[in-house]
């Protein structure tokens, strides 16, 4: 067992601090707009949930190419390989114009919300710009699942690591018009999100025709369309993504329930969901390592050690949520003030607020954790329907309702938003575990038989 965890924590240690990296494009555009204005900083909140709900939930099929591309490298089969990096390329780019078309009407969409009127214009302003990062994220997103499939995950944390700095650079230059640069407020953190991503591909890209693993031959017959596989990737992806698109409805319907509550309140939300996003990354990159573990287990038929592996990957993840909620009790005041500048209007209450949402935030850091863990070691068995059908009904049959009606029609106000999402990650993260015993047991019969 000893050597089941140490082997997972290696390879989830690189993808941790990748999706860290990853984060901390989001999180250096929070910062900076928090430093240039609470009003920015309200309007970015309902830009970001508008662009992070389209481009999230695409990215449910490089989930399924992680799946599908471990078990052909647990298998040696590089045509199989390859075959699935290219037509998780052509599906993205697909569902990317789908994207697109929806952000174009991201304006009508928060005036159907009854969003504040002077925000809605700021957004739109922002969304211009950054819904063209779309297909080059998405991309991106596939060749990163291409890389941590054929154990290159230290290459995911670089390329990582390199688009952060890009955009950190960027939003100096632009937010603020430092050296030169006009000053472009919110629509200079769109510029930098869209430079950065594209930095990101060409590297990705560059990486995959120009290193070792050219061997796979990724670019070979690049339009040449296999239809077989690309039902596979889509008959794997879609409940993937339909189940992202739950998750993360139900996070965004988190800033429209803020957003009537006051700007205040909108404010606060946004920091408090940057942090913990960020914290999350942790377990978020375990996940990972077990999808890898699990796919390339089974490509390889060893499996006795799947439920080993298994245990590692959640005893890893769900210790370290314990760890991250212990560290924001702690530290909550600090941390939230590196987001705020105490000189902008109602910062006194956006920190105020911030701080006892966190403090409740704490309860469902753990059982969030837990269903992401589960739901990515199921992906390494290419199970997704069901739990693509348990996740719909815990977000949105229990989570949802019970954060509208605590928010909205109880004293709870705020604090209600984040107890009602809880709970729905509570109910998830049941389901899925009683899932994942079905399905080990499962397997392990069918390959015996």
């Amino acid at each position: 067992m000893r050597e089941h965890f140490f082997e997972s924590l290696k390879i989830s240690l690189p993808l941790i601090i990748a999706q860290m990296a990853q984060l901390g494009l989001g999180l250096t555009d929070t910062l900076m707009v928090g430093w240039y204005g609470t009003q920015e900083l309200a309007a970015l909140t309902l830009g970001h949930a508008c662009i992070f709900f389209v481009y999230i939930t695409i990215t449910g099929f490089s989930l399924g190419i992680i799946a599908k591309v471990s078990e052909a490298f647990g298998r040696e089969n590089l045509q199989l390989v390859r075959l699935n990096v290219r037509m998780g390329v052509w599906l993205v780019l697909a569902f990317s114009i789908l994207g697109i078309l929806i952000l174009a009407n991201t304006g009508s969409i928060l005036t159907f919300f009854k969003q504040e009127a002077h925000l809605i214009d700021v957004v739109e302003d922002y969304i211009q710009i950054i819904t063209w990062m779309l297909p080059t994220i998405l991309m991106t997103y596939v060749f990163k699942a291409f890389l941590i499939s054929v154990g290159k995950e230290r290459i995911v944390l670089v390329i990582s690591v390199i688009g952060l700095i890009i955009n950190f650079l960027l939003n100096y230059l632009f937010i603020f018009g430092n050296f030169g640069m006009p000053e472009l407020g919110l629509r200079g953190a769109a510029i930098a999100s869209l430079g950065s991503s594209v930095s990101m591909l060409g590297a990705t890209i560059t990486y995959s025709c120009f290193s070792d693993i050219q061997r796979y031959k990724i670019f070979s017959n690049f339009f040449e369309f296999d239809k077989k596989i690309f039902s596979s990737l889509f008959k794997v992806g879609w409940p993937i993504c339909l189940t992202i698109m739950a998750e993360s409805g139900m996070f965004s319907t988190a800033p429209l329930f803020m957003g009537w509550l006051g700007e205040a309140q909108l404010a606060a939300h946004g920091v408090v969901m940057i942090i913990f996003a960020f914290f999350f990354m942790i377990p978020l990159g375990i996940s990972q390592a077990g999808t890898v573990r699990v796919a390339k287990t089974l490509g390889e038929r060893k499996l006795n050690d799947i439920g080993n592996i298994a245990f590692s990957i959640y005893g890893l993840g769900l210790g370290w949520a314990c760890v991250n909620t212990a560290i924001i009790m702690i530290f909550r005041e600090d941390i939230v003030n590196l987001f705020i500048d105490q000189t902008n209007v109602n910062a006194d209450l956006v920190l105020l607020y911030a701080k006892s949402y966190l403090l409740v935030c704490c309860l469902f850091h753990i059982a969030d954790s837990g269903q992401i863990l589960f739901a990515a070691i199921l992906r390494g068995f290419s199970e997704t329907k069901i739990p693509f059908v348990m996740s719909l009904f815990s977000y949105w049959a229990i989570g949802v309702p019970t954060a509208y009606y605590l928010s909205q029609h109880t004293q709870a106000l705020g604090l209600g938003v984040y107890l009602g999402i809880g709970t729905g990650l509570l109910f998830a993260s049941i389901l899925l575990f009683y899932r994942y015993l079905t399905v080990k047991r499962t397997t392990i019969i069918n390959f015996a038989s």
